[in-house]
């Protein structure tokens, strides 16, 4: 859509700290040049990567509907970084995000959840293949298992949504996960600009006091959930 379209070009023009420059928390430079822009040299698995080449060749919708490689091995080392507790996924789809976010703490459990009982079956039969750790996908109803799985959720944690592309679903669910946040916690918002509801969403959680950090990359947004940092927002061209 041309609204998007304009917003893309607006992200370049108004982008700021490419790898980091500018930045004074060390915690926040840390995460960006190493981890955004990957100054540590953190290898995504070659396993996972021939996967996702194999799926996507396999299945046409894949290139649209799940994450690229470049977002999905920035998934991988967040993980790895990050080391949570637990990892929640809001929105399996066929599962090609759910391994990248797994391989990045093979021991840590995951949780994913997915509405759709075709796409939950293929990423099932991607996780037995792969094997990247205790992954668990719940088929149903976003609202309800997210309601299941809440009790569950440590207070650090990494959540991954891309479940639900409209405003109210989407503040209402990042509205639970911060609420269950401890010291420190990540959230990943997938598709930020995908629609004006979307953005809307993005603009309003990332006010809240309990947000400490928002990334802006376009395609999707990075929460910092760590209590001692100063309320920042970047705009950050990856």
């Amino acid at each position: 859509m041309l609204w998007r379209v304009f917003k893309y070009i607006s992200h370049q023009f108004f982008f700021r700290h490419r790898k980091g420059h500018g930045i004074h928390s060390p915690y926040i430079f840390e995460f960006v040049n190493q981890i955004l822009f990957n100054s540590a040299g953190i290898e995504t698995p070659a396993e996972i990567l021939g996967e996702h080449r194999r799926m996507s060749s396999e299945y046409v919708f894949v290139r649209r509907a799940s994450v690229s490689t470049r977002y999905g091995s920035l998934l991988y080392r967040i993980i790895y970084w990050f080391q949570p507790d637990m990892i929640l996924e809001l929105g399996t789809g066929i599962g090609i995000s759910t391994i990248y976010l797994s391989s990045g703490a093979p021991d840590t459990p995951l949780h994913s959840i997915e509405g759709n009982m075709e796409r939950a079956t293929i990423a099932a039969q991607l996780i037995c293949r792969c094997c990247p750790g205790p992954v668990s996908i719940h088929w149903g109803e976003m609202e309800k298992k997210l309601e299941e799985l809440l009790p569950m959720l440590p207070p650090r944690f990494v959540a991954f949504v891309d479940g639900n592309h409209h405003y109210e679903p989407t503040v209402v669910y990042v509205r639970e996960l911060v609420d269950r946040a401890g010291d420190e916690a990540i959230i990943v918002m997938d598709d930020i600009y995908w629609s004006r509801g979307m953005l809307r969403a993005w603009k309003e959680i990332g006010s809240w006091p309990e947000v400490k950090v928002s990334m802006d990359l376009f395609h999707s947004g990075i929460l910092l959930l760590r209590k001692d940092l100063q309320k920042t927002d970047l705009k950050i061209k990856f």
